[in-house]
This record gives structure tokens, sequence and C-alpha cells, in this order.
């Protein structure tokens, strides 16, 4: 009860404050309603914006002749392939390099002169890139490829499990099938032609971001305790400090997830964003990332010195793992992209697309999942940290 106490007057006490309710509130929805306005012609539901056939230049070995040969081939002249790119085969990486600067070409791959070899030996397949000038025919060029080498490493992995005999059948088989093997499915994860507008991509990336915007509440909260002197009255009353801990991280939690209801039905109601048929997974995001929201606040609270440090550590970190996890812009870096994998964002922003994509329930469980690591992380890092610092006045 005493927790249940200090939630509520917690809760009251910073719906009182104007500012608050303005940026936590507001704000995000007249973002989601400008980004999405101002983006909608490059990303609204895809349509008009698919980018045209990729001019590919691919620089091989003319004299290979191996079954890897043959199953590359085989893919970039099949149908579901050449309807998204053009190849073209390169004599030089130089004469590949000069097309992609006047514009000739779009993407490049070099295959490497040992891939069989290294494919027989058991090692990873790799091709590399060569990138243009637009970033979106780049990705669109690297995935396509990846699935590629995705499959000659999945073939790979059996052999080493099943034993050299393994890669000597599938060398036949490619051989015997390579005029009907494309080592691709087109589809789509969600019903025929869906697809995210721009207000869908900024909604589930607002409401990410300004969810642990709250985080900064319970910072100021446990902050404003001790700077006021108020701290001492509250541990002098029977009560102990975890509880006292514990009644305003609630209270911050409640104003996240009530954050989280404003925004997910205000922007359905007044921007028509789809969130998908599965709000019991909302809600489950929604808790996890008030989880991080909170955890992260505590973590600032207890590690800087004051308020003003605190803020400015706690907003460059949320903005910082919003800019990388694409949630401003996507970010086609493949670098940056491995990076963005160990924020919440990323995996906020996941969960929510696959929602809005219609995906099979264990695709969106994969990303809730790896948001759920995350979250342990950080509950971890503060559990440690207040262990050794302790809420208390100083």
């Amino acid at each position: 009860m005493k927790i249940w106490t200090i939630c509520i007057f917690e809760l009251r006490r910073i719906l009182k404050i104007r500012s608050v309710l303005l940026n936590l509130f507001i704000l995000p929805l007249l973002l989601i309603f400008i980004l999405g306005t101002a983006l909608s012609s490059t990303m609204d539901n895809g349509k008009g914006t698919t980018p045209g056939p990729v001019r590919v230049g691919i620089l091989q070995d003319k004299s290979a002749s191996g079954w890897v040969s043959k199953a590359l081939n085989a893919f970039v002249t099949s149908p579901a392939i050449t309807s998204m790119m053009n190849v073209e085969s390169m004599s030089s990486e130089e004469e590949a390099v000069h097309a992609l600067r006047r514009g000739e070409l779009d993407f490049a791959v070099i295959v490497p002169a040992n891939l069989e070899e290294q494919v027989r030996k058991g090692e990873e397949a790799r091709l590399q890139w060569i990138l243009g000038k637009d970033g979106t025919l780049n990705v669109v060029g690297q995935t396509l490829f990846a699935r590629f080498t995705d499959e000659l490493n999945r073939q790979v992995a059996a052999a080493k499990v099943l034993g050299p005999e393994a890669m000597t059948v599938m060398a036949a088989q490619s051989q015997t099938h390579a005029s009907d093997t494309s080592f691709i499915t087109v589809s789509s994860p969600g019903k025929a032609g869906d697809s995210y507008s721009a207000s869908q991509y900024y909604a589930a990336s607002m409401l990410a971001m300004f969810m642990l915007y709250s985080g900064m509440t319970t910072s100021n909260s446990l902050f404003g305790e001790r700077d006021k002197k108020t701290l001492m009255r509250l541990q002098a009353a029977p009560i102990g400090n975890g509880v006292i801990f514990a009644g305003k991280i609630a209270g911050n939690s409640l104003l996240a997830f009530m954050q989280a209801i404003l925004i997910v039905l205000m922007s359905h109601w007044l921007y028509g964003v789809n969130w998908g048929t599965h709000p019991w997974l909302i809600v489950l995001i929604c808790v996890l990332i008030t989880l991080a929201s909170m955890t992260l606040g505590v973590i600032v609270a207890l590690v800087c010195k004051n308020a003003a440090s605190a803020s400015a550590a706690l907003q460059g970190v949320i903005i910082a793992m919003t800019f990388i996890s694409g949630g401003f812009t996507p970010i086609a870096i493949d670098f940056v992209q491995r990076i963005s994998e160990f924020t919440v964002n990323h995996w906020a922003l996941q969960s929510f697309l696959r929602m809005m994509l219609n995906a099979p329930v264990s695709e969106i469980m994969n990303s809730i999942m790896m948001l759920g690591t995350v979250c342990g992380i950080l509950v971890a890092a503060a559990a440690l940290i207040y262990r050794k610092a302790g809420y208390r006045y100083e």
C-alpha cells in the first residue's frame, strides 16, 4: 500500500507539470504528423517509390565453370531476379568503378576467384560489394546477393554435419538443376501488397523514442527529492528506501504506459496508422520499452552527480539509439545496422513494423524476445548500480 500511495502521488505530481504533458503527449503526435506527411512521397505504402531494376555489374573469373559458378549464373538469370535487376559482366574492377561513377551501374559485385574452393573447404562464402550512389539500390543489391550466399553457407553447414559426401551430392544436384534454381523466393511478410506507410514507420519510431524519454522524468524525480531535501523527510518516516524508490518507479511507469496508449490510439484515429492485429503484443512491447525507460533513468540518476548532467546523458543516449536504429531515417550502412541491434529502439521498431505488416507471430516474437534480452541486460545493470550506490541523501 505504501508503494501504491507513493506511486499515485508521483503520477499526480508529474501530470501537473505542463511541460511534461507537452513533451510526452503532444510533441510525439506532432512529429508523427510532420514526418509522416513530409516523407510520405518516399515511403507511403511503397507505391510509386519502388525502385526499378537495379543495374548490377558482376566481376567474375570467366574460366570458372564449377557448380558454384553455375548456381550463380542460374540465380542471376532466374525470372524472379531478372525482374529486379539487370546484370552486366565486367572485365575488371576499374571498369566497374568507372561505370558506377558515370551512373551506368547502380551496384557491383566481385566474385572471389577462390569462392568455390572456399565452399568446398567448408569456409563461409562471401561476395565483395562496390556500392553505387543510390543507398536504396545498394540495399536492394546487397539483399539479393546476400540471399544467394546464405544459401551457399547453408549447404556448407549441411556438409559439415552430413560429411564431405553431402557437398558432392549438392554439387551434382546444382549442375543437374542449374537451369531452374534461383535460391530465392519472392514473398511479402504480410498480406499481398501490404507495406507500412511513412506515418506507420514514424509512429512506431516516435513511440519507442518518447517512451524512453519517460525515463528522464524518473531521473528528474529522483534528483528532485534530493535537491529539495525532501528525501530526508521521507527517509525519516517508517518507510524503507526500497519502498520509496519502487513507488517512484511505479508512478513513472504508469505515466509511460499512459503515454503509449495515447500515442497508439490517437495515431490510429487521427492519421489512420494500422498497428496490426495483435493488440496484446503491442501491450507487451510497450511494457518492455517502459522497463527499459525506467532502468535507463535509474542508471543515469545513480551514476550522474546532478540532474542537469543526468538529463544531458540520457537525452544523448536516447537520440543516439534512435538515430542508429533508423528511427529518423533508415540507415543502409552495415556497420551501423549491427550496432543498432544492441539498442532498445531497433528491436522495438522491428517488432512494431512486423505487426504492421501482419508478419507471422513467430517473427514478431523473435523481435520481442530480443527486446526482452536488451531490457534484461539493462535491468541487471541497474540492479547492480543500485546495490552499490543506493538511493539516499548525500
